[in-house]
């Protein structure tokens, strides 16, 4: 009985202790999930604090992200946030520097901010750790392709902003060349217009004495006047050669600058009234105009399109809320760059500050947004890959007109320096009028200097205010912005191209110039033809252009081509102009020399002289040619009146 007793016990003892177990989890959990809700109390109403509408996202995304709810440690532990780059990393990087306008406090862009960094596509929560679908491995290698093509595009665009940068303010870009063109002027002015410029005009006084003598006092003066202008301008410019470019270059500039303040980029200077700021120097722009126009071109062209491969569009709600926090927690600014330099250990503080805005963000995006979080993760790398094409497309078609005229700009302010070097060797043979044929082209060219910098300076702030325009319109599809921004580029370039200007100062002819542009085969030929022809000596011919074709005319006849008779030598020879007249310009033709093609409608092989009878008598001559054992020559009979038909009298 003691026995049993014990066993049943035994058994009810772990039956108890079994059931505990089983009910204990539920029955502790009890506790915790009453109190759960008291806990989460403060969350929803942070929620609602950090909920910024889209106006205060664009007037001020940092206060907004403080506002955002803390990542938790498990989010941290999973995703990676992308490291941010300095302004003058990378290949768009190697053409930045940092403005004046970054360290002042007042209206900033993009380009002024950042510079060139930031612009690059990573992958974002593709581990799957977050409860999230793991991303292919293959799709990183477009993503990979997509980063290559929005970082060329950066440097197209960073290339291309520096060049206007330097282009605009020629200080900043020959500020070297100041002393290498104060030494070699002085060098030259000494060395050689002081010694040889003596000798030259020597030559001006005996050319004076030899005019004196035919009583032309005009043209006595006028070599004169010419020798003692040429003198005191070489003087002056050699005297102060640095000064003489830099007053150029400040001429120009406030041309320039006048152009850009009427055109654009505008001032974007916030009115006093509107002004919200305490420090009255925060609403003022103290960008020149070069550097608007860099900001201009970078937040049209590469921002944006950014935007389109990191969160899928660059107009959606989502790319105007969360847009410029994302691209600011992956880029420093010139200034946070600059702390960092200054003291390297804030560097690491500097970047987990970064790498948090990042993930409080993409969170963000990841509530409300889930689309816009799939191109941020990078699950769509083919859409990616397509951003960075367009983008690079839009890069290259924008900078073939911007790259173009700033190298006229740059190339002209490089001529001004190197006109003050060259003046006085080519003023010491240009004392003397009938020789200054050289100072004169140089003339000409600093004149289309002139007119190049102030026409393509004002042409790049139109075609700047035009891309801004069209890039800005939201009504205007993607595609047709792009075809839009290289239409206007084009259409620039044939309104204001070079050469008409260059060429006509020069006093060549733009038309010859163009028409003979893919001839050159042709002259090339016409001039081995001739070349062969004048250097036989049976066969001289007298070479002649007419009608821009080559007429070529044989003077040196042969004696055993020549007629014993005057009257028909004479008749002859005049059949045989007229024909060569009829007939040269059509097969005298460079196109049917040998070896180059002949132009269609036009025959390739000469035709046979044919004797033609004259339409009048000939008449007798005025001489005689006596020739022994013959009997003199009978009159010619007169010629017959032509018969005219009654109808046509």
């Amino acid at each position: 009985m003691r026995l049993g007793a014990r066993l049943a016990a035994l058994l009810l003892a772990i039956g108890v202790l079994a059931t505990a177990t089983l009910s204990w989890p539920v029955l502790g959990s009890a506790t915790p999930a009453a109190a759960a809700p008291a806990a989460a109390t403060p969350v929803p109403s942070q929620a609602k604090v950090a909920l910024c509408t889209t106006a205060e996202w664009e007037a001020d995304f940092r206060d907004c992200v403080d506002r955002l709810a803390n990542v938790g440690q498990n989010i941290r532990d999973c995703v990676k946030a992308p490291t941010p780059s300095a302004p003058d990393q990378g290949l768009g990087g190697w053409f930045a520097t940092r403005p004046e306008a970054s360290g002042k406090p007042g209206v900033k862009g993009m380009y002024t901010e950042y510079g060139n960094a930031g612009y690059s596509y990573e992958t974002y929560d593709d581990s799957g750790g977050c409860a999230s679908d793991v991303i292919d491995p293959g799709s990183k290698v477009f993503n990979k392709i997509a980063d290559g093509e929005i970082r060329i595009a950066a440097a197209i665009i960073g290339a291309s902003n520096a060049l206007r940068e330097r282009a605009w303010d020629p200080s900043t870009m020959w500020d070297w060349a100041d002393p290498l063109v104060e030494q070699a002027t002085k060098a030259v002015y000494e060395r050689v217009f002081s010694v040889f410029g003596i000798i030259t005009l020597c030559v001006v006084g005996i050319y004076l004495l030899w005019r004196s003598r035919q009583s032309d006092m005009s043209n006595a003066m006028t070599t004169a006047g010419w020798a003692v202008l040429v003198m005191v301008a070489v003087t002056a410019i050699a005297a102060w050669p640095v000064r003489s470019a830099n007053v150029a270059d400040g001429t120009l500039v406030t041309t320039l600058t006048v152009v850009h303040e009427a055109v654009g980029p505008r001032d974007k200077s916030i009115p006093a009234d509107r002004c919200g700021s305490l420090n009255p120097a925060g609403c003022k722009d103290n960008r020149p105009p070069a550097l608007r126009a860099a900001d201009t071109a970078t937040e049209s062209m590469l921002y944006r399109n950014w935007l389109r491969g990191a969160l899928g569009s660059s107009d959606s709600e989502t790319a105007r809320k969360y847009g410029r926090a994302l691209y600011d927690a992956k880029a420093f600014t010139w200034e946070e760059t600059a702390k960092i330099a200054a003291n390297p250990e804030t560097r690491q503080t500097t970047v987990s500050a970064k790498q948090e805005q990042w993930m409080k963000v993409a969170a963000q995006i990841q509530k409300e947004d889930p689309e816009a979080y799939e191109y941020l993760r990078g699950a769509r790398d083919s859409d990616r890959i397509g951003a960075g094409l367009i983008a690079i497309l839009a890069a290259i078609l924008f900078a073939m007109f911007d790259l173009t005229a700033s190298l006229l700009v740059l190339l002209g302010f490089l001529l001004f320096r190197w006109a003050v070097i060259a003046a006085p060797v080519l003023g010491t043979v240009g004392l003397l009028r009938p020789a200054s044929a050289g100072l004169r082209r140089l003339g000409n060219a600093v004149v289309a200097a002139v007119f190049n910098i102030a026409i393509f300076g004002t042409g790049a702030a139109i075609y700047l205010f035009a891309v801004d325009l069209v890039m800005s319109t939201p009504t205007i599809p993607g595609w047709l912005q792009v075809v839009l921004v290289w239409l206007c580029g084009v259409v620039g370039w044939l309104l204001l191209r070079p050469y008409r200007r260059i060429t006509q100062l020069g006093g060549k002819d733009s038309t010859e110039v163009i028409a003979s542009a893919g001839s050159w085969h042709r002259r090339f030929f016409r001039d081995v033809r001739a070349a062969s022809q004048l250097d036989d000596p049976d066969h001289r011919t007298d070479i002649r252009v007419k009608n821009r074709s080559l007429v070529i005319q044989q003077t040196n006849i042969r004696p055993e081509t020549r007629h014993e008779d005057p009257v028909q030598a004479g008749a002859a020879s005049r059949a045989e102009s007229s024909t060569d007249l009829d007939t040269g310009p059509a097969d005298t033709s460079p196109a049917d020399a040998p070896g180059s093609g002949s132009r269609p409608g036009r025959s390739s092989q000469r035709r046979p002289a044919e004797w033609t009878e004259p339409d009048v008598p000939v008449e007798n001559p005025s001489y005689v040619i006596y020739r022994p054992d013959s009997a003199p020559a009978p009159d010619p009979a007169p010629a017959r009146a032509p018969r005219i038909r009654s109808e046509a009298r």
